[in-house]
């Protein structure tokens, strides 16, 4: 199998470390939070101690013991995998829950123009302060290729210590590819998806003749569900997702939140077609849009 690698990078840190540095290690600790829930969730209930192969492919899809390597330093992530199918599905898993963690807190913000306010009300005191919890959206690029993974003598508090690094064209390909596209979009070099199984590989698409991305929110939807049902799994990234665009309109970020709601449509579309569902799923996207964005902007969305 090949070794895969990927590279994350928080959109706006910068930003928010210069808006509210507090806020800014908050987005840090909601990643910590997912990446230790799905650590205890493999040990308690491993796919093993499922009987039904369903309930075990689907518990497996939520966990990371793919992830050989997962090395964060500040706002950016190395993840390595050597096993591509499983890393595809528990990697887009990882950011689907990452945003729905707290998703919530945008949607019913109390402050549309600064959904990123929270106010928190402690107890038992009643005391009451105002946080901001800035949204964990990465923009990632992926690669593979020769790759060396081990220890380096780094210092730490004053002593010597050893510290993980990674090095190799695989690591110089996955950072260049993160930066071909805006918003948080997982990237790779056309042919990448060939390191895949053919049902992962149906979750590409082509950006440009040499660049494609994974669709990585058409995993929130489970193939075996009923389609009907699963349709509506879309409002879950869509309505946090559409607050976050709805203030940033006259930011210099909106770019990202705009390719953002588009890469959340493509999603769903893609697994629309797959599912057998694509005509009503079309027809719901086209709904949503007019009654959220604008008609205007129906067919901007669904190309």
């Amino acid at each position: 199998m090949p070794t895969i690698v990927a590279f994350l990078d928080v959109l706006g840190f910068s930003n928010y470390t210069e808006q509210d540095f507090a806020g800014a290690l908050r987005l840090l600790s909601h990643q910590e939070f997912i990446l230790r829930q799905k650590l205890q969730v493999g040990k308690l209930y491993p796919p093993s101690s499922y009987s039904d192969s369903s309930l075990a492919a689907l518990a497996e899809a939520h966990l990371v013991d793919s992830f050989n390597h997962f090395l964060p330093f500040s706002d950016s992530i190395f993840i390595v995998s050597e096993t591509p199918d499983k890393f595809a599905r528990q990697l887009s898993h990882f950011l689907i829950e990452c945003l729905l963690l707290i998703g919530h807190v945008y949607d019913d913000a109390e402050d549309p123009a600064r959904p990123e306010a929270v106010n928190i009300t402690e107890f038992p005191s009643g005391t009451a302060h105002q946080e901001r919890w800035y949204p964990p959206l990465w923009r990632g690029g992926m690669a593979t290729g020769e790759l060396v993974a081990g220890g380096v003598t780094g210092i730490e508090d004053g002593k010597e210590t050893r510290v993980p690094n990674l090095a190799g064209p695989a690591v110089v390909k996955a950072v260049l590819a993160e930066k071909k596209c805006r918003g948080p979009r997982l990237l790779c070099e056309a042919g990448f998806e060939n390191n895949f199984g053919i049902e992962i590989q149906r979750y590409f698409r082509d950006v440009t003749g040499t660049v494609k991305e994974l669709l990585w929110p058409a995993f929130v939807y489970n193939l075996n569900n009923d389609p009907r049902n699963e349709m509506f799994e879309f409002q879950r990234l869509w309505m946090p997702a559409l607050a976050l665009w709805k203030s940033k309109q006259r930011h210099a970020a909106f770019e990202h939140y705009d390719e953002f709601l588009k890469l959340l449509v493509r999603s769903f579309l893609r697994w629309a077609e797959l599912a057998g569902c694509a005509h009503e799923a079309r027809k719901n996207a086209q709904q949503w849009i007019a009654a959220d964005l604008s008609e205007d902007l129906i067919e901007t969305y669904l190309q």
